[in-house]
Parts: structure tokens; C-alpha cells; sequence
């Protein structure tokens, strides 16, 4: 049912997800869709830093010149122009894809700054599922960073079905693309102890964002083939390329594996690996959170929301991730703490909006999990959370418009 309420103002033109959206917010409110951000040469304060901003987290960033000085301009243009309608339309909920760069972020912190309410897009880990946020994707959504408001949220949230446990039933690779992959000459059984680190898409914006030490997929697996040596006798690493990567970094990383017990396993299906891994490491990957559906010990070494104490470790460096593998077989979580955190993941946090919808699905419901974090419900053990502000420009320019 439309709730007149609600009103969006969707930036449409994300190729391939347009149907998606209009099915998703059609049927929620008022919507108007825009096949660009608007135009305005009327600057504001923060016309010129947010318009660096969005320039900068580009994934090529590099033009120089003219070129430059005419993207940062359109930059600026439709950020002034989001924030000119924004103003006009303070009930306007703003709504785009992903928004971490370019002119997507130009729109959302126009928005933003204009005191109007987000909805930020992105697909989501589990299938069938996408990210709907009012603060950001992945690292800078609005998720608490600490187990107490979900332990609340689960105590209060009677169980229906299995929940969370049924997604190692589902959970399936991404379908391979791009250039061919190759192997390791020679792997260690399956059945040998080892730590699986399945890598991201290189330029991948959860690494070049928010990898911390490692913002580059060869970064990580440098990091990996060090402290490896780490690992208790008869332990090994695999490491697995991501399907979809356009380059096979093949030729890299058994260059800087030579010698080690690092090995590439490109051939293994991602989670036949990381189920018969002891662990799993990664950046950032949303591998990570799926192993937790095998009930694998996992360790982020990037930012993540998900590095939550007791339900994943957290390495930044190598010191810490070379003590965390020297004592591997000990690596353990807190059944507890993962079983409410995927449990609101689950059951609320993931709406099953992604076509095509799978058998089963109540849409009305999949719809109501978007309603609740517009309009939460006062006291709501998540959604009334508030991350706190963290000083400092860095903080301010990767927020994403986090209040």
C-alpha cells in the first residue's frame, strides 16, 4: 500500500537496475524519478569540498587540465542543483545506487546537506537481497558498531523458521567472467588444515575506500604471503581470485607466493572452500560475512561493519594478523553474538527485493522492512541507535551523511 508519506526522489540511471527500483519505490510512495542530478551554479559553502570529494573517490581520478577543471565543475553543479531541490522539498527522501563516488555522492550529500533524508542502494550479500540505508553502503551504513543493540533486538524478536541458518543452503559463487583464471601447479588436499582468503575485484571501492593497510588487491596478498609464516606446522593458505575480475592477477601472486605456504586456488568453488576452511581472512569482502553462515572464525583486516567483537576479529595490521594465524586452530566467535547479528541481518536489516523474487515471498513485508527504518518506531533497539561523530576530515569525507 502507498504510503503517501513517503516521498522519494530517485536518481534512475543506474543501467540494469531501473525496473528494480521503480517496482520497489512505486509501490512504497510518491516518486519522482530522475534520469540525472539537477544543475545549479549557485554555490553554497561546501560547494567546492563536497565536489572534491565525489572527484576523488572516483576509481580514476587522475584527469588533469581542462578535463579536470570541467568534471569538478559538473561536480559542483549537481551537487548545488541536489541541494537547491532538496531545499524546496524538504519532505523528499533522496535515493540512489550505491552513491559512493562521482555524481551519485554529489547528489546524496547535496541532499544531504540539505537536511532531507537518504536512502542509499546497494546489492545485497545474502540472495535475493539488497542494502536499502539511510546513512550509507557497507562500512558507512548505520548499523551499530557494537553487539549490545542487537542482543536487545534479538531478545525482543521472536524466531520464525530457521532464519539465518538456512543461508548456506542458498549461498552460491558469483558466475565466473572475464579472463581466465589459472591455478597453482600443485595444492594441498582440501582435508589439510588451512586458511582460506578469497580476494576482492581489484579497484573494487571497498578497497580503495576503506581497506585500511590494503587498498589494493596486491597489497593483500603481499600482506598474506608475510605473515603467513605465521601459520602452525602443517597449515597452508588458499587463495582464491574472485570470479568476476575482469585480470587475472595470477601471475602476481604465485610470483609473490613462491616459496611459502600461500597457494592459489582459483578452480575450487568459493564456498566449497570455505567450508572445508578452519578460517576465513579477508579486507572487507562480503565473504566474509557469508562464512559466518558456516560458522567459520573469521578476520577482517580492512573496515567493515561486521568487525564486531565476538562476531569476527579484526587484524589492521600485520602484527596483529600474523598473531591471530600463529594461534589459528584456537580462532573461535561468540555463537551468541553472531546469532543475533546475522539474525537481524536476516530477518530485517536485508529486505528480499532483488528480481526475481524467490517462491514465498511476502513483498507487503519485504516493503514493511523499508518503512520501519524511515519511520522507526521510537526506542527500536537499531534503528533509534546513533553512530557516534568521529572528528577529524577524514571521518566527515568517507560519512556518506552518517547522523
Amino acid at each position: 500500500m502507498i504510503d503517501p508519506q513517503l516521498r522519494f526522489v530517485c536518481l534512475e540511471e543506474r543501467r540494469g537496475k531501473r525496473a528494480e527500483l521503480k517496482s520497489v519505490f512505486s509501490a512504497l510512495g510518491d516518486t519522482l524519478w530522475l534520469i540525472a542530478p539537477p544543475l545549479s551554479k549557485t554555490d553554497y559553502p561546501e560547494s567546492e569540498a563536497r565536489a572534491q570529494e565525489a572527484y576523488d573517490r572516483r576509481k580514476d581520478p587522475a584527469a588533469s587540465g581542462f578535463m579536470r577543471m570541467l568534471k569538478l565543475s559538473l561536480l559542483k553543479w549537481q551537487y548545488n542543483g541536489a541541494r537547491s531541490l532538496f531545499e524546496r522539498r524538504q519532505d523528499g527522501i533522496a535515493v540512489a545506487w550505491n552513491a559512493q563516488a562521482g555524481h551519485r555522492y554529489a547528489f546524496m550529500q547535496g541532499a544531504h546537506d540539505a537536511g532531507a533524508q537518504c536512502l542509499f542502494l546497494e546489492l545485497g550479500p545474502f540472495p535475493g537481497t539488497i542494502t536499502a540505508d539511510p546513512c550509507g553502503v557497507n562500512f558507512v551504513n548505520g548499523l551499530p558498531r557494537e553487539i549490545a543493540p542487537y542482543l536487545v533486538w534479538r531478545a525482543q524478536t521472536p524466531r520464525t523458521g530457521p532464519g539465518w541458518r538456512s543461508l548456506a543452503d542458498t549461498i552460491r559463487q558469483r558466475a565466473a567472467s572475464g579472463e581466465a583464471k589459472p591455478n597453482a601447479a600443485a595444492l594441498p588436499p582440501l582435508d589439510a588444515p588451512f586458511v582460506f582468503a578469497p580476494l576482492q575485484t581489484p579497484g573494487d571501492s571497498q578497497l580503495r575506500l576503506f581497506g585500511g593497510r590494503h587498498r589494493t588487491v596486491e597489497d593483500f596478498v603481499t600482506s598474506l604471503v608475510r605473515t603467513s609464516a605465521a601459520l602452525p606446522e602443517g597449515w597452508h593458505m588458499r587463495i582464491k581470485e574472485h570470479p568476476t575480475a575482469e585480470v587475472s592477477l595470477a601471475e602476481f601472486i604465485t610470483r609473490e607466493a613462491q616459496g611459502s605456504r600461500v597457494f592459489l586456488d582459483n578452480e575450487t568453488d568459493t564456498f566449497a572452500q570455505v567450508r572445508a576452511a578452519r578460517a576465513v581472512v579477508t579486507v572487507n569482502s562480503s565473504v566474509g560475512l557469508e562464512a559466518m553462515c558456516f560458522d567459520k572464525p573469521v578476520i577482517a583486516t580492512g573496515q567493515c561493519f561486521w568487525a564486531i567483537a565476538g562476531v569476527a576479529d579484526h587484524a589492521m595490521d600485520d602484527e596483529t594478523l600474523s598473531r591471530l594465524l600463529a594461534d589459528c586452530d584456537a580462532l573461535t566467535f561468540d555463537p551468541v553474538a553472531r546469532d543475533a547479528f546475522l539474525g537481524f541481518l536476516f530477518d530485517e536489516y536485508y529486505p528480499r527485493l532483488r528480481a526475481p523474487q524467490p517462491p514465498g515471498i511476502d513483498l507487503s513485508a519485504e516493503l514493511e522492512k523499508l518503512r520501519l527504518r524511515l519511520r522507526p518506531p521510537t526506542g527500536h533497539p537499531i534503528w533509534s541507535w546513533r553512530r557516534p561523530e568521529a572528528p577529524g576530515p577524514e571521518t566527515q569525507r568517507d560519512g556518506h551523511g552518517v547522523r
